[in-house]
This record gives structure tokens, C-alpha cells and sequence, in this order.
């Protein structure tokens, strides 16, 4: 199996005209040369999320719904993804609490809810495109354009690249974001003062897991 590990030692960055955070991340690093081609996006590709807030915290999957990306030996030269979020979903809970967390995120279950979160009627599609590949600290970093809600930030994160057939696995290990970058700031201590511990938590933990093809 040619394979490539592009998981990080040092610093995961998430970057924006506004503000910057920054997170540890202690995964090893091992590249290997090879891989080659351009890789269309399979529809079993997701993306996994957690939200906290100080009583517990939920996690689900959103999709990847379509998308490539270019691999010359080793190295990703471009890359787009189309996320559903439509097809947003919380795994942690089940029934009528599972499906008023979803469309609460959604923005479908009340009127009044519908910019608290997502959106989705009005903004069904996110996008990821890739503008650089580098190595930071021992780490291979891919950065690019995320666009939520019309809203475009930089993000930067190592990610794991193997091959095999013809089938190519992209991964990161998790990482965070800042959602309020996003005019996603429902329970945003950033934002409201008078929440008390009703708050939720700015950063939302992301890992990806695309599956591709030639």
C-alpha cells in the first residue's frame, strides 16, 4: 500500500481576518512518496463534529456530498469539497430529543430558531477549497477556504492521506474551529452576557473522513 501519514506534530492553526486560535496536536508524522492522480470524492465521505457547553456536550456527521482533489507524488496540489448540510445529524441522542437537536441545528423545527444554528433552507451547502500544502513543524498542513453561511474563513489542518487500488483515504485527526466566525453565535458567551452556565462552548471539534477514487 503506498501511503502517505500527514498527521501533526506542533501547532494545528485555525486562521481568520479576525482572530486566531491554536491547539496541540501530538500525532506522528510519516510521509511516503507515490501517490499520484485525481480523486473524486465517494458519497460514504463525512465529517465528524462535537459541541459542548458546560451540562454535557453532542456529536454527529455531516456529508461530504461531492468534491476532488489532485495528488502529484505526495503532495496535494488542489482540492474542493461540497458539504450537504442537510444532512446534518447527532448520533449521541435518539428519538424526539435526536430529531429536535437536528432540526434545531438545522434551523427546520421553529421559525424563530431558524438563523440559531445553520440554516439550512437558505444556505444548504457548505464549501472547503484548498488554496496550499505545506509542512509546519514536522507536520504536512493543508489550508484553505471554509465557507458557512455565506461566510469565508481561512482553516489549517495536518491530514493522513493512504492509497491502495485506486481508493484513497483522506483524514485529519480532530481539530477545532471558532463557529462565532460563522455568524453561528447562539449561546455564545462572546456574544450574550446574560447566559450563565446556559452557554455553549465557541469551538466545535471537526474531523474528516473522505473517502475517494480515481
Amino acid at each position: 500500500m503506498k501511503k502517505i501519514t500527514l498527521l501533526g506534530l506542533g501547532l494545528l492553526f485555525f486562521v481568520s481576518c479576525k482572530k486566531e486560535t491554536e491547539a496541540e496536536t501530538t500525532e506522528p508524522t510519516v510521509v511516503e512518496t507515490g501517490i499520484s492522480g485525481i480523486f473524486a470524492v465517494d458519497s460514504t465521505s463525512t465529517i465528524a463534529w462535537v459541541g459542548a457547553k458546560p451540562t454535557g456536550k453532542h456529536n454527529g456527521k455531516i456529508k461530504v456530498n461531492t468534491g476532488e482533489f489532485k495528488v502529484e507524488d505526495g503532495k496535494i496540489t488542489e482540492g474542493r469539497f461540497i458539504i450537504d448540510m442537510n444532512s446534518i445529524t447527532v448520533e449521541d441522542l435518539e428519538g424526539d430529543e435526536k430529531l429536535s437537536l437536528e432540526g434545531h441545528l438545522k434551523g427546520t423545527s421553529k421559525p424563530e430558531a431558524v438563523d440559531h444554528f445553520f440554516n439550512v433552507a437558505k444556505y444548504p451547502e457548505a464549501s472547503f477549497t484548498m488554496t496550499s500544502f505545506m509542512n509546519e513543524g514536522g507536520s504536512d498542513m493543508m489550508e484553505g477556504d471554509l465557507t458557512i453561511k455565506d461566510k469565508t474563513n481561512k482553516v489549517k489542518f495536518p491530514v493522513s492521506l493512504t492509497e491502495a487500488d485506486g481508493i484513497a483515504k483522506l483524514t485529519s485527526p480532530e481539530f477545532k474551529i471558532n463557529r462565532t466566525l460563522w455568524d453561528v453565535k447562539y449561546g455564545s458567551k462572546s456574544f450574550f452576557d446574560d447566559l450563565g452556565d446556559k452557554y455553549i462552548d465557541d469551538e466545535i471539534s471537526i474531523q474528516i473522513n473522505i473517502t475517494a477514487k480515481k
